[in-house]
């Protein structure tokens, strides 16, 4: 972080507050050029002259141009201004527009760029109005670009399109600010208000700073935006490489000479992407992780330096890259990064004319938000999942979309109570996928659900419908919960399918990718894999979305008239007398061998996923039961994962409550001698069964064979010979006897003779 940047910086808006108030530029300028910092060539003043005619560090700082480059990502339609224990944790965009106007004036060669995800997934006052009122709000901001984000097609390319081109002015606010995706093809054009043709997402912005150096923009956008959305979303669009993209198009531009400075704007994960940056990249903006990063002067693809940057999301910072370029050698000679958080941001103020949208549109969606949808126990809590970073430092809400959640489970019993057949019956399963829910539903000390809480849940107004399915594809959906090849462009392990309480499973997790499934129940029945099941969900969901393919098996699937969040407040409502948050897990994790062992053998089992990473379902102990006997053990329910974004993460892939029991394998085997016999096994937690006959699970003992029966005088196989001799009937000892006697006689008869 540049500490000395921010100091000139502050300085530089504490001047521009003085300009405000009347002060008069003289103060502006003193203030502003009272840090050793080099002064940018853009300055109205006249450079000092130096001490030496030779001096080369004076001859340098006249060649060099400061270029503030500031940059927002992941917006989410977060225009408010949000507090909490008094601290400003998002400052929100009338206060952003303060402070950027200001930097503005501080230093004229400076920029602003978004890095897409502007709007979608939105809290209920920017959401509730189609989001218009951020596109209102950003305009104002003056961006000279935005990559796109994913979410920037949650409503589809036309409504898009629609934004950009202004051809539904009654329904969007149309964006002042072209957006940019250099790897993305087949968005097509559109004629602007001059009878210009120009495409609906460009390559580059190229901004001529006063100083006169030109800086480009390059926008690109991760490959994986296909496997986020519904696949019709994305239909005719095609992603191509964004590194490849953005390194042919930075060398273009400087070999042509149409660029100085080149930025690259990649939706994507900053710390991955920037040791893939050619040297014709000057600096990375990135975004759509929501995590912040600043990087000076880092190592790049081909031995270049540069600068990276990620503001994190909403307003809690505002990201920005300080380039230095020497005019006269025609390079960046130095570079670095720094993160503004919103508590600075904050004490800027806020600009009147952006304030005024912000208000308004908060005044518009109160009303409908503060509606009661339904009333529930006081302050009951349905929650996503969660992972620990480290002991005590948790990633967040929602930040585990690979566990089982209460929300989940609670969104997914409302899809299969609000979706029917043509017939009227509810579907057999109800499902959801854990990144359709983006916040946690609580209800108020009254109990009351709002409509506001209930849009925060689900933001995305999705239709809803119903698939027809064999038992064989439902359970194929769920092997794909998995998710390989991890990279900056795939990072979760696991995506945990929510489903409906009347659907539970168990896995293996140490068996391969594809066959980690062991057991699925409907309806307390094992699943019928030839059967036909019908599913309702989300289209998004029923249309291969998260790479669920296994859900297109049926074909397009039925749509119903309406919207899941309608659907859900009506469940909610329907069903207010009883709604509890889950505390009985319906997967759970469990290791058995397979194998066969000997009778009376002590073995162990391993299980995880006995518990939900928050609420009521948080087991203690865990009970297994093989045949008649059973064994219990504490659970361990650490939530820390080091390795959240690898295949090897056990909490983010359902594992949170882990357990190892030993059980001793006992048979009654005196009916089976040399046969296997199988146990059935069953597990329980503090909440009850969760594992019951029905899944089908045993434990294999391997009886021994029988002992042959003992015929009479015959000793068995194997025993000492201590019976009779044949025959004569006489012991053994009595036989040694009468060969003794006998050896003796002999020998007294030949002396005898010889005597």
């Amino acid at each position: 972080m540049n500490t000395t940047y921010r100091r000139r910086v502050a300085a530089g808006i504490a001047a521009g507050t003085f300009v405000t108030l009347g002060f008069g530029v003289a103060a502006q300028a003193d203030t502003a050029q009272s840090d050793a910092e080099p002064m940018s060539a853009s300055s109205d003043s006249p450079a000092p002259a130096p001490a030496s005619p030779t001096s080369e560090r004076a001859a340098r700082q006249n060649n060099i141009v400061t270029l503030d480059l500031y940059k927002l990502t992941d917006v989410h339609g977060h225009i408010s201004q949000v507090s909490k224990d008094g601290n400003v944790t998002e400052a929100g965009l009338a206060a952003v527009g303060c402070y950027l106007d200001q930097a503005r004036a501080a230093n004229t060669n400076s920029t602003f760029t978004l890095l897409g995800d502007n709007i979608g997934a939105s809290p209920y006052v920017s959401g509730s109005l189609n989001d218009n009122p951020t596109i209102e709000a950003l305009n104002l901001l003056r961006p000279d670009a935005s990559t796109i984000g994913n979410h920037e097609l949650d409503m589809g390319q036309e409504v898009f399109k629609q934004r950009v081109d202004g051809s539904a002015a009654d329904q969007f606010v149309q964006a002042q600010f072209p957006y940019l995706a250099a790897n993305v093809k087949g968005m097509g054009t559109y004629r602007n208000d001059q009878g210009e043709e120009v495409p609906y997402l460009g390559d580059t912005k190229i901004v001529s700073t006063p100083s006169g150096v030109k800086v480009a923009f390059i926008g690109a956008i991760a490959q994986d935006v296909p496997y986020k959305l519904s696949p019709k979303t994305t239909e005719g669009l095609t992603f191509e490489d964004p590194i490849a993209a953005v390194n042919d198009l930075a060398g273009s531009l400087k070999s042509s000479g149409q660029a100085d400075v080149v930025i690259a704007m990649l939706d994507d994960d900053v710390k991955n992407n920037f040791p893939k940056m050619g040297k014709n990249v000057d600096g990375l903006m990135g975004g759509d992780t929501h995590v912040p990063y600043d990087f000076d002067m880092v190592d790049g693809a081909e031995g270049n330096k540069l600068s990276a940057v990620a503001s994190g999301s909403y307003t809690d910072n505002l990201g920005v890259l300080h380039i230095q370029y020497d005019t006269a050698k025609n390079t960046v000679v130095e570079s670095s990064a720094d993160l503004i958080p919103a508590s600075e941001i904050a004490q800027c103020g806020e600009d009147p004319d952006i304030k005024d949208v912000v208000t308004n549109a908060e005044k518009m969606a109160k009303e409908k938000g503060q509606s009661v949808v339904a009333t529930i126990a006081p302050n009951a809590k349905f929650s996503r999942g969660v992972f620990d970073k480290a002991e005590g430092e948790s990633a967040g809400p929602g930040s585990n979309r690979g566990i089982e959640s209460t929300l989940g489970g609670l969104a997914a019993d409302a899809m299969r109570h609000a979706v029917t057949t043509p017939d009227g019956e509810p579907v057999d399963i109800g499902m959801i996928n854990a990144g359709g829910l983006r916040a946690d539903l609580q209800a108020n000390d009254k109990g009351e659900i709002t409509y506001a809480s209930t849009f925060a849940v689900m933001p995305f107004s999705n239709q809803i419908g119903y698939v027809t399915l064999k038992g064989s594809d439902i359970k194929q959906a769920l092997e794909q919960q998995w998710k390989t090849n991890l990279n900056s462009q795939n990072s979760r392990p696991m995506l945990k399918l929510g489903l409906s309480s009347n659907v539970s499973y168990t896995y293996d997790p140490a068996k391969p990718y594809g066959e980690r499934i062991t057991s699925v129940v409907v309806n307390g029945a094992p699943i019928d894999e030839s059967a036909s099941y019908t599913v309702g969900s989300v289209t998004f969901l029923l249309s291969g979305g998260d790479s669920f393919d296994a859900l297109t098996s049926g074909g397009e699937p039925v749509i119903s008239q309406g919207l899941d969040r309608d659907y859900f407040n009506e469940y909610l409502k329907a069903h207010e007398g009883e709604l509890a948050p889950r505390a009985l897990k319906g997967s759970v994790g469990l290791s058995l061998s397979g194998e066969a062992v000997p009778n009376n053998s002590v073995i162990s089992i391993d299980l995880r996923g006995l518990s939900f990473s928050e609420g009521p379902g948080i087991t203690d102990t865990v009970t297994v039961s093989a045949g008649s006997q059973k064994a219990t053990a504490k659970v361990n329910n650490s939530l820390v994962e080091p390795q959240a974004n690898t295949e090897a993460s056990i909490i983010t892939t359902d594992g949170a409550g882990q357990a190892q029991v030993e059980l001793t394998a006992q048979a009654d085997c005196s009916a089976t001698p040399g046969q296997v016999v199988e146990l059935p096994l069953t597990v329980s937690t503090d909440a009850g069964d969760v594992v019951t006959a029905a899944n089908g699970l045993v434990v294999r003992v391997s009886c021994p064979a029988a002992q042959r029966p003992v015929e009479e005088g015959k000793a068995p196989a194997g025993a000492p010979q201590t019976g009779k001799i044949a025959r004569t009937g006489a012991t053994d000892s009595v036989a040694i006897a009468a060969l003794v006697l006998a050896g003796v006689g002999a020998a007294l008869t030949m002396r005898r003779h010889r005597a």
